[in-house]
């Protein structure tokens, strides 16, 4: 490791703390403003007009296969790459290549799309009658992949502030129009303010985008063009990505179809509102993995080994637990929200919360890290994994079990996913998950959450006043339970206290927290030396 402050894994690791940190307060405001929309959205439609809303982006979530071959993801790697070795002239050339790549092949793919929006509707959701809605869903084949663009090169270029703020414009045009448009227009309305949302991201990602881009030429020296050769390295590295990503949108296709088939608008509605909640848990473990994707690329293996080790440990003592509580007052979430015509939402909820119990198995970790150390083959394996065995899964357990089948496909496909990943990780890499402390971890959510869903149930306070006593319950039972049973130590506690120490708003609870996390820990070293003597 270098003995340099600012270099090696301490400089690394603190880079993507931080970078974490900007992404989660991002994705926080983000997630509220779309929580926003998506409660008055389904709300001012119903389940049966939200399911058709929901239907009527299918289509072109599938072109969307066909436009970006993995150039996004590679962009952030090479970019990052450059940017570490001082080579501007080859970021600058790299950055023009990849975004003229991008648009050509978009545009070619909405115009196909619209010569052929009948058919696909038809085809793949089986709803002719919402072509109209479908052809104007198109554009997204255009604004949705150059944003993705966009936003990678602000990730590789380091700029996690731009990377966050580019969804808070998008998620604040959303809920600022979707909803206005939907009470005067019904779905066309609602379809038109999720369109317009996505272009004005596309806006802001270019703005921002430009701003660092002409810092980056300001600095970039001799000219170093990458040209046809830099496009295929991108392609080399970023295809495999792109078949993962491809893999991963015919999974959502499938799903998409199967639902459609097999199932009511009203269950489609319950399903992607219990889904809207899911992204409570997702706020917390997306940007971890979001900044570790460059950070891998950086580290030398005895680093990447260790910093690998801790984030697995770190992502499951903040993703199971959430995961848990979201489970427990599944019930109250859905009622408060959406209200009780969402009556199937609650189960859906709970039974797919559990999925994000593989964090303790490296669910967050292992995708970026793969990334980042240039093995992206690893992760298109684990993706055909997934598909090979969701696909089959979801049309028969929906067809025999409806929404509780697809949920149950998701789950068990996920697991085995996440399985060979970490295989592949031990073997052939040596990376370590301590198995012992994620099943801690596990255990402390669990003892948390069983009185929690007994109080959210039996309770007879308001709503609101039970939802918040039932999270105190289990926040003050998870952080007893989690150090007393050896999930967390004197240094995790620690190391996370000084990373959510930096934001302000966060400091005098996390201080509290963690001065009583440390107390649980001192107890428990009196109890284990009494019992030892």
């Amino acid at each position: 490791m270098s003995s340099s402050p600012r270099s090696g894994l301490l400089a690394v690791a603190e880079e993507a703390g931080v970078g974490a940190l900007h992404l989660f307060w991002g994705g926080s405001l983000a997630t509220i403003l779309s929580a926003v929309c998506s409660i008055l959205v389904a709300r001012l439609l119903g389940p049966e007009l939200y399911g058709v809303y929901s239907i009527s982006l299918v289509v072109s979530g599938f072109l969307m296969l066909f436009t970006d071959f993995g150039v996004s993801q590679a962009i952030t790697r090479f970019t990052a790459l450059y940017s570490s070795r001082g080579e501007q002239g080859r970021v600058t050339s790299l950055l023009k290549t990849s975004l003229a790549f991008g648009l050509a092949v978009s545009i070619a793919v909405s115009l196909a799309g619209l010569a052929l929006a009948d058919q696909l509707t038809s085809l793949l959701v089986g709803r002719p009658h919402v072509a109209h809605l479908v052809r104007l869903t198109l554009i997204l084949i255009v604004v949705q992949p150059i944003s993705a663009l966009l936003c990678s090169a602000l990730l590789g270029l380091g700029d996690m502030r731009g990377y966050a703020a580019v969804d808070v414009v998008r998620q604040a045009v959303r809920a600022s129009l979707s909803s206005l448009l939907a009470l005067s227009f019904g779905v066309w309305g609602a379809v038109v303010g999720y369109v317009t949302a996505y272009v004005a991201g596309l806006l802001a990602s270019l703005a921002l985008f430009y701003r660092r881009y002409v810092k980056v030429r300001s600095l970039r020296g001799p000219e170093a063009g990458v040209g046809e050769e830099g496009l295929k390295d991108m392609l080399s590295y970023g295809f495999p990505l792109y078949l993962s990503g491809a893999l991963g949108s015919l999974a959502a296709t499938v799903k998409g179809v199967a639902l459609a088939h097999f199932t009511t608008n009203f269950e489609i509605g319950n399903f992607n509102a219990a889904m809207n909640f899911a992204v409570l848990v997702t706020l917390v473990s997306s940007p971890i993995a979001t900044a570790l994707f460059p950070a891998f690329s950086k580290l030398d293996s005895s680093e990447a080994r260790t910093m690998f080790a801790y984030s697995v440990k770190y992502t499951s003592a903040l993703v199971i637990p959430a995961a848990a509580l979201v489970s427990a007052l599944s019930q109250d979430l859905v009622s408060i929200v959406y209200g009780d015509v969402y009556s199937r939402a609650p189960l859906y909820l709970a039974l797919y919360s559990t999925t994000f119990l593989l964090a303790g198995l490296g669910s967050v970790v292992l995708g970026s890290f793969f990334s980042g150390v240039g093995d992206t083959r690893v992760n298109l394996k684990a993706t055909l994994v997934y598909v090979v065995l969701f696909a089959p899964s979801a049309v028969a357990l929906t067809s025999a079990l409806r929404v509780e089948g697809l949920v149950t496909a998701m789950i068990v496909a996920t697991a085995a996913s996440t399985v060979y990943s970490l295989r592949v990780a031990t073997r052939k890499y040596g990376m370590w998950v301590d198995l012992k402390v994620s099943a801690k971890i596990c255990l402390a959510a669990l003892l948390a959450a069983i009185p929690t869903a007994l109080l959210a149930t039996h309770t007879p306070l308001p709503m609101v006043a039970n939802l918040a006593l039932c999270a105190s319950l289990y926040l003050l039972i998870y952080s007893t339970a989690a150090p007393l049973l050896g999930g967390l130590t004197r240094r995790d506690v620690e190391a996370l206290a000084g990373m959510f120490e930096k934001v302000a708003v966060l400091r005098p609870f996390v201080r509290v927290l963690s001065s009583y996390e440390v107390k649980v820990l001192r107890l428990a070293e009196r109890l284990k030396s009494t019992s030892s003597t």
